[in-house]
């Protein structure tokens, strides 16, 4: 999927510049029927699309939709969650179901413990 996206953008810049198959192929270094097959939607390697997109002047990158650190408190956030919810359901059974309140410290301490722990055991 993230292919054809990448070439989408590329379709457009060949268009915006007018540049015809055979410079591409000549900047890129390959083969203008491997130009063309890219630009028909064959399958190519991501290498191969990483030349055609320098040929016209664009880079392929990653960006993230989160920050590291939005992604770690989110997954903490997450983790803690499930704890509460496996009490409560615990204590469901018994009848001995906790206060909102109650469920909202137990949130708050289950966050501070796992924050304590090692990053990596935080994504387990």
């Amino acid at each position: 999927m993230f292919k054809s996206l990448i070439l989408s953008e590329l379709k457009k810049q060949k268009e915006a510049l007018a540049i015809p198959y055979e410079a591409i192929a000549s900047r890129a270094g390959v083969g203008i029927a491997t130009v063309k097959r890219a630009f028909s939607g064959h399958d190519i390697s991501l290498d191969t699309l990483d030349k055609i997109a320098v040929a016209l002047g664009c880079e392929i990158a990653i960006k993230p939709k989160q920050s590291p650190k939005a992604l770690y408190q989110a997954q903490i956030e997450k983790k803690a969650q499930e704890i509460v919810n496996r009490v409560v359901k615990t204590s469901a059974l018994e009848n001995q179901t906790p206060s909102i309140e109650a469920q909202k410290k137990m949130l708050i301490q289950a966050k501070a413990m796992i924050a304590k722990m090692p990053k990596s055991r935080v994504w387990a």
